[in-house]
């Protein structure tokens, strides 16, 4: 993990990604934060910058969560993602559970919780493990 990790997290709710960019402040330094509010600017963010580890929502327009998670699956298999999703959405959770994630975090959910798993992410990341285990199960 170094300064350059950055984290992209996406959710067509712009005043949930201020709120959680303002949360994540106390971690400054950690990582940099980049947001998204749909799969195409996220698309666009990949595009440009590094990514370490996608935090993204499932419901969203122009392309919603399912989609960015199979695109990732297929250009970026060893990014570590987090879903963030409803509380009890099995179907979600179903769907989901075939793509590149290591974690979900059910809604609302506090920034102390999300900043575990971006750490876990980047951790996981930089000692290669993350796709050796996803491969494994």
């Amino acid at each position: 993990m170094n300064s350059m990790d950055k984290v992209l997290i996406v959710d067509n709710d712009p005043i949930f990604l201020n709120c959680l960019r303002e949360e994540l402040q106390k971690y400054v330094g950690q990582f940099e934060l980049v947001t998204a509010t749909n799969g195409a600017d996220a698309l666009e963010a990949l595009g440009k910058e590094r990514i370490s580890v996608l935090v993204t929502d499932l419901d969203m327009p122009q392309m919603n969560g399912l989609e960015l998670l199979a695109h990732m699956r297929k250009h970026r298999p060893q990014t570590p993602c987090v879903v963030m999703t409803e509380p009890k959405n099995p179907d979600a959770e179903n769907k989901a559970v075939r793509d590149p994630i290591f974690r979900y975090i059910a809604k609302p959910f506090g920034a102390d919780e999300l900043f575990v798993l971006i750490m876990e992410g980047l951790e996981r990341l930089d000692e290669g493990l993350f796709w050796r285990e996803h491969r494994n199960k």
